[in-house]
């Protein structure tokens, strides 16, 4: 008998933490949301007091203790009330009076209104330039005319919005202000009482479940407001961000938060999301490179004084696993809008371990155990030693734009304008101030205005997108002297060629000022943003939407190369750059004609 009441409570609690787990995800979900609209939409003063990365590990910890709706409601109000004084959650959207007393002052005509306005988002963030802005109307701006774009919301206009666990929710997006703050004014001592307690959070370790739930709450939002790409890419969401909550639940140490975060952010497909903590230990890498070649792991670089490892040798497996299946999981935490990209980053990625640790790789049936000492990307530009430029033969130049300074291309242009023939290589990423040289091949002023388009936003979820203010372009590419685009051109590109770097490109395509070789480039441009996380978290993202001079997409697509070129094998042992062995061969090719 004994042993059946076991077995019986046995079942009970395996039961209930089914049906438990899954209920504290929803619970956060819907914290999550409400967070969002608060922190992004919601334009009280009292709103601007909270430390929003602290209080959403304190959201995290008050609302994982709910098991009953009635109870998740009870803890929405009292987390959110004192930072939006008329906010409201109910079971039913028809419950909520869009007409409530104390939304509005009793003069309306001294008070003005106040609503969020986002050129992409700077609440929160750490981006340090200009193109990105967030404020609130006729509270934040000194700008004489006190908005971003033109557009004003209703001034009793409020979000409802289904938050999850069968919960809605109404949040005013304006108020009315005046001198003395907007209104309705919140309950000083709550809101009081809740700064004290977001104060006394741990927001150090991400030992801490709640500092990990935290920070994907955080990450969710800023995507899901504010990312310019949902429409180009292939994702829910909603559904990774579960993932992210439910994973985070398991997760120990603060690699395995980092981990999931990349994991989280991966499906975004934008190659500028980098998930980043560099007090961890974990960005050593072997004194090796390697790439896919001939679809196989080859070997492309390597210490010197290693003579049992040579250039071109196939690495069959790694810790234990076969190179494919250990690269599959590799990529599964890199966020890539194109393969190329996606290739470029993993070959990087897939090497890195904790200082003095050591990688398991099999070449020929034999296994090499090799420790990580270097810093990888400090080690593969010395190791590189690219070459600027060089008069190839007479009259055919080679330029290196990702080497090469534009000051030293100003002295070049004598030269250069006698020449028949100028490569350019634009594999990785230029040195600013070379898009100048962009000039000297134009033979009219550029005139496309729009490329770079950065979202208004008033409206939380993507919904109702205002429209865009565009970063314009054409007062650093105006034609100057002397004139190169008469010459025989070549762009050599490849899929380490991302932002700038395809920021110069799109001319090339867009004004057809050149034949482009290689591979397409990465597919990500426009100017990154990027947010600080508790215990050390970075995360970047693209903060605006990028289209091709013609108009049409450039997010996953890339600047595509009218000749295509692969390396070999064969072409890494003898030490030859296949892409520039191909460039000369066109413009000979072109000279003979």
């Amino acid at each position: 008998m004994k042993r059946w009441t076991y077995y019986i409570v046995v079942v009970v609690l395996l039961l209930t933490g089914c049906t438990d787990q899954p209920q504290k995800f929803e619970n956060q979900v819907a914290f999550a949301k409400t967070y969002g609209y608060v922190k992004y939409f919601h334009p009280s003063d009292e709103a601007t007091k909270i430390d929003w990365n602290k209080f959403s590990i304190y959201g995290a910890t008050q609302i994982n203790k709910c098991k009953t709706k009635a109870e998740v409601i009870h803890v929405l109000q009292t987390l959110f009330e004192p930072i939006a004084p008329t906010i409201k959650f109910a079971t039913d959207s028809s419950d909520f009076d869009l007409q409530t007393k104390n939304v509005l002052p009793d003069k309306i005509e001294n008070f003005k209104t106040t609503h969020w306005q986002h050129l992409g988002v700077n609440v929160g963030m750490n981006y340090k330039g200009d193109g990105y802005k967030s404020w609130r109307v006729n509270r934040d701006s000194s700008e004489n005319s006190n908005q971003l774009f033109k557009f004003e919301p209703n001034p009793q206009e409020s979000l409802i919005k289904k938050i999850g666990c069968g919960i809605y929710c109404q949040i005013p997006i304006a108020l009315y202000c005046n001198n003395k703050g907007t209104f309705p004014k919140a309950n000083q001592s709550k809101l009081e009482n809740l700064i004290k307690q977001i104060e006394n959070v741990n927001d150090t370790s991400a030992t801490d479940l709640y500092l990990r739930l935290g920070n994907v709450i955080n990450t969710y939002n800023v995507f899901q407001h504010f990312y310019p790409y949902f429409k180009e890419v292939t994702v829910d969401w909603d559904s990774e961000f579960k993932k992210a909550l439910k994973q985070s639940y398991s997760d120990k140490t603060a690699l395995n938060h980092l981990f999931t975060l990349e994991k989280f952010t991966a499906p975004l497909k934008d190659g500028h999301v980098m998930v980043s903590n560099f007090s961890l230990d974990n960005y050593y890498a072997p004194p090796i490179s390697w790439e896919w070649i001939e679809n196989k792991l080859i070997i492309t670089k390597i210490e010197a004084s290693n003579d049992s490892i040579k250039v071109g040798d196939i690495v069959n497996h790694i810790n234990g696993k076969s190179s494919k299946e250990y690269f599959k999981d590799i990529h599964l935490r890199i966020s890539a809008a194109t393969k190329g990209w996606l290739q470029y980053r993993s070959q990087r990625v897939s090497k890195l371990g904790s200082k003095e640790s050591l990688i398991r790789i099999k070449i020929r049936d034999k296994e090499y155990k090799l420790k990580r000492t270097v810093n990888p990307y400090v080690w593969q530009k010395k190791f590189e030693n690219k070459t600027n430029y060089k008069e190839i033969e007479k009259g055919l130049w080679y330029l290196n734009l990702d080497v090469i300074d534009m000051e030293t291309i100003q002295t070049l242009l004598p030269k250069l304008e006698e020449s028949k023939s100028i490569i350019c290589d634009m594999r990785g990423y230029p040195t600013i101030g070379n898009l100048n040289f962009i000039r000297h091949l134009l033979e009219n002023n550029n005139t496309t205005l729009d490329c770079a388009r950065i979202p208004q936003t008033v409206y939380p979820d993507h919904d109702k997108l205002i429209g865009y203010g565009y970063q314009n372009w054409n007062d650093y590419v105006k034609v100057k002297k002397p004139y190169l685009g008469n010459k025989n051109l070549i762009f050599i590109t490849d899929g380490s060629a991302i932002s700038y770097a395809e920021t110069i490109m799109g001319y090339i395509e867009g004004y057809k000022l050149a034949t482009i070789i290689g591979q397409p480039t990465a597919g990500t441009n426009g100017a990154i943003n990027r947010f600080c996380l508790p215990g050390g978290f970075n995360v970047s993202l693209t903060g605006m939407k990028v289209v091709k001079h013609d108009g049409s997409q450039h997010h996953g697509i890339g600047i595509l190369p009218n000749i295509y070129v692969e390396k070999t094998i064969k072409g890494i042992i003898d030490g030859r750059d296949e892409y520039l062995e191909k460039a000369i061969e066109i413009i000979k090719n072109k000279n003979a004609l």
